[in-house]
């Protein structure tokens, strides 16, 4: 849900995410406009945190840098404010709003809610940024990957998806992930 027509800058946007009013709300800056961030279901955040307890657990085991986010994240991305449903990144978090360092990894939920031009604009953030996007649609139990200079590449629920250099070794079988 867009809130407002006029543009804002980066810092415009901080003030008023921040409003007292606005502490229980989500919001992103998408090409200046503020976009509120609605609510998913439990069902798209479980699937969310599955992806993060793969990533976490293996990390853990393989003793590599991991740090993982939800839907309560927010990332400065260029000059864009961005709340992935799931993001990775080598990086420590941040306490500061929104976190300077973007995700290198960046998970959606798609869901009913969700505009068709807010979720393009996102992914096409992303990318510019170089930073590796997957849609994720639960209801098809499938995912579209969109990595930085290669064609977009559909995966369904019986695929293993290998990450690459992002994180060595790490492969994620989607089964686990869209299980009942």
């Amino acid at each position: 849900m867009t809130i407002q027509k006029q543009l804002y800058t980066l810092e415009e946007f901080v003030q008023f995410a921040l409003l007292p009013e606005n502490s229980e709300r989500e919001f992103e800056l998408i090409n200046g406009r503020i976009v509120e961030k609605l609510p998913g279901t439990t069902r798209n955040s479980e699937l969310a945190l599955m992806i993060s307890f793969e990533v976490r657990l293996f990390c853990r085991e393989h003793n590599i840098p991991c740090h993982t986010s939800g839907a309560a994240g927010a990332y400065q991305v260029g000059i864009h404010v961005l709340v992935p449903d799931f993001a990775y990144k080598r990086t420590s978090m941040s306490n500061d709003y929104p976190d300077p360092v973007a995700p290198e990894w960046a998970v959606e939920v798609i869901s009913q809610p969700d505009k068709v031009g807010d979720i393009r604009a996102k992914k096409m953030l992303y990318l510019q940024a170089g930073i590796l996007y997957w849609e994720l649609y639960p209801e098809d139990r499938s995912v579209d990957a969109y990595a930085p200079g290669q064609p977009m590449r559909t995966y369904r629920a019986d695929d293993l998806v290998d990450l690459g250099d992002l994180i060595p070794g790490f492969t994620l079988a989607l089964k686990d992930i869209f299980e009942p």
